[in-house]
């Protein structure tokens, strides 16, 4: 069952609440009860909290955005500079880890709940995040896009709903994991025309204000624009507003060319902090817009590929980390922990995040060994004892399995898993090549 998007709005707003507001009240939007299950104050800064719907058992992870007033240096200083600066987001990986214990939570429900995540800000970036993560459903609130990061979020798709004010220069700045709904307000349309000199027919060559215009329309990043009756005296949200979409989508020209302003210069200066970084940062720009090699044909003769008779730098050699979106095999890996994320409490791979990781990495390397081309389940034993990677339909007597110690795969080096996927995946090549197959002949 979908939760309205209202409803979302209001989850988003609730969590900026300090703790003390919270209670032990449950919150009741049209009716419907909201339960506070789990909220978290981490030193990084980030703050969310588990809500759980009464009548159906959904879950919903709220993230909170920025709060300048209140933690300046961690949420201004430190995350929302880190995105722009360095295409990084600090808190993440605490969000990571609430949107984890919800997923537990819902396991153990019965029957199992489903859960959806929702953010306004900087709290949106980390809904995107954690939705992109888990293969979550949600909705976002003049977010800033996730798909501007480091971490091979593509754009698009249709996990995620994210709702923009047209105006919104924070959620103007970033690429965003999902679809992109706009709305617009009349001063909107007259703050950008006449600050800003945008025309709804204007050309590329035309003098343009983004920066002016821009804090002129600061006002449209606040979440108020999405509830009812909002600090300006609105007798409703834009979300139930078919004037506010309507008026979006005729001067749709004009809001596309200052958004798109917006992105270069957040891009100029992604850039600059780059360059300020030395050749690592400018490698790290390099890498994240080059696109991904294609595989290497398991044909090829290997001796065609060998390296110079010189010894390569360690700088250079190639990187066996199937993390990096360019790897050959991101994809493999990313369904590996995908399916870990989802394994039941008992498993031990859920709770801690170094396990967690450590994990998915043995799991990537037994599918490796045993030449799994795809991971359709990852399973545990009842015991806790033993997981399984299978290829295939469970059911289906020819499909595919490897197995392996839960305890060894958590203790398992990251850096030991990989070496062992990449010598495995050589020797299938070696195996594999023509020349090898020439002598069994």
């Amino acid at each position: 069952m979908s939760l309205p998007s209202r409803h979302y709005a209001i989850l988003s707003e609730h969590v900026y609440r300090p703790a003390a507001a919270y209670g032990h009240d449950a919150l009741r939007i049209d009716g419907v009860t909201y339960a506070v299950v789990q909220r978290v104050d981490r030193p990084s800064g980030y703050q969310g909290a588990i809500y759980r719907r009464a009548d159906t058992g959904e879950y919903v992870v709220a993230h909170r955005g920025s709060e300048f007033l209140r933690e300046p240096d961690k949420d201004g200083a430190g995350a929302d500079l880190a995105m722009i600066g360095q295409r990084i987001n600090p808190q993440s990986e605490d969000a990571i880890a609430l949107t984890r214990q919800a997923l537990m939570l819902a396991r153990a429900s019965e029957p199992p709940a489903p859960v959806s995540v929702a953010g306004h800000s900087l709290g949106g970036c980390l809904a995107q995040i954690a939705a992109h993560r888990f293969g979550l459903r949600g909705e976002t609130f003049n977010a800033y896009g996730a798909a501007s990061l480091a971490y091979g979020i593509a754009e698009g798709g249709n996990q995620v709903l994210n709702h923009v004010m047209a105006g919104d220069v924070v959620s103007a700045g970033g690429k965003h994991f999902g679809r992109v709904r706009m709305y617009a307000q009349a001063q909107e349309v007259w703050r950008l025309h006449e600050i800003g000199r945008y025309e709804d027919h204007g050309g590329a060559l035309d003098l343009r204000y983004p920066l002016p215009a821009a804090a002129a329309l600061l006002d449209s990043h606040r979440m108020h624009h999405f509830l009812d009756g909002g600090a300006d005296g609105r007798s409703r949200s834009v979300l139930d507003d078919p004037q506010a979409r309507y008026r979006a989508q005729a001067h749709q020209p004009m809001f596309e060319r200052y958004r798109h302003d917006i992105w270069l210069l957040r891009e100029s200066v992604s850039l600059t902090a780059a360059a300020l970084r030395g050749a690592g940062g400018i490698a790290g720009e390099l890498g994240r817009l080059a696109p991904a090699p294609p595989p290497r044909s398991p044909f090829a003769d290997p001796a065609a590929h060998a390296a110079p008779a010189r010894q390569t730098p360690a700088a250079e050699a190639p990187s066996h980390d199937p993390r990096r979106r360019s790897h050959p095999d991101h994809a493999l890996y990313r369904s590996i922990r995908d399916g870990v994320s989802q394994l039941p409490a008992h498993s031990g791979a859920a709770g801690d995040e170094a396990v967690f990781e450590r994990t998915a990495a043995s799991l990537y390397a037994l599918a490796k060994r045993e030449g799994l081309q795809r991971i359709d389940r990852v399973l545990s034993a009842r015991d806790g004892d033993a997981l399984f990677l299978v290829e295939g339909d469970p059911r289906d007597p020819a499909h595919r399995r490897g197995q392996l110690s839960a305890a060894q795969a958590a203790r398992t080096p990251l850096d030991e898993s990989f070496a062992a996927a990449a010598t495995a995946a050589q020797t299938a090549l070696d195996r594999d090549s023509p020349r090898a197959l020439g002598r069994t002949a």
